[in-house]
C-alpha cells in the first residue's frame, strides 16, 4: 500500500518504517532457513543416491555371482549324469556270456564268462541225511 506522508505525522511514517523492516528481516529468515532445508534436503538426497548406486552395483555383482555358481553347479550335476551313464554302459558291455549277449540280472551266475547256470544241471532234491549211498 501506498502511503502519502502528507496525511500522516512523522511518528506514524517511522513506525510504519520499523514495522516494515521487521517484516523484510521476518521474510529474509524464513527465506535462509527455506534456503538451508533446501540445500540440506539436497545433500540427503544425494548421499541417498550415492547409496542406491553402490546397493544396485552389489546386487547387480551378487546376481552374477549367483548365476555363474548355478551355471557352474548344473554343468557339474550334468557331467556327473554322463558319468554314471557313461559307467552304466560301460558295467552293462563288461560282462559278456557265451552267447555275446548280456545276461538278464534276475539270472543267477557262478561265472560270467560260462553264463547262466543250466537247469539240468541243477538238483531238484537233496537227498535226506540220514540215508546213505548205494
Amino acid at each position: 500500500a501506498v502511503v502519502s506522508t502528507q496525511s500522516r505525522g512523522d511518528a506514524e511514517v517511522r513506525k510504519l518504517l520499523v514495522s516494515t523492516n521487521k517484516e523484510k528481516n521476518s521474510l529474509q529468515s524464513e527465506l535462509k532457513d527455506f534456503e538451508w532445508r533446501l540445500d540440506s534436503e539436497s545433500q540427503k538426497f544425494a548421499k541417498a543416491e550415492e547409496q542406491r548406486k553402490t546397493f544396485m552395483v552389489q546386487l547387480y555383482g551378487a546376481t552374477e555371482a549367483n548365476r555363474i555358481l548355478n551355471t557352474e553347479h548344473r554343468l557339474k550335476h550334468e557331467r556327473m549324469q554322463k558319468s554314471k551313464s557313461h559307467n552304466k554302459l560301460s558295467e552293462k558291455k563288461t560282462t559278456p556270456t557265451k552267447n555275446g549277449m548280456t545276461p538278464k540280472k534276475s539270472v543267477k551266475m557262478l561265472d560270467p564268462k560260462m553264463g547262466p547256470a543250466k537247469k539240468s544241471a541243477l538238483v531238484k532234491q537233496l537227498p535226506k541225511l540220514g540215508e546213505k549211498k548205494r
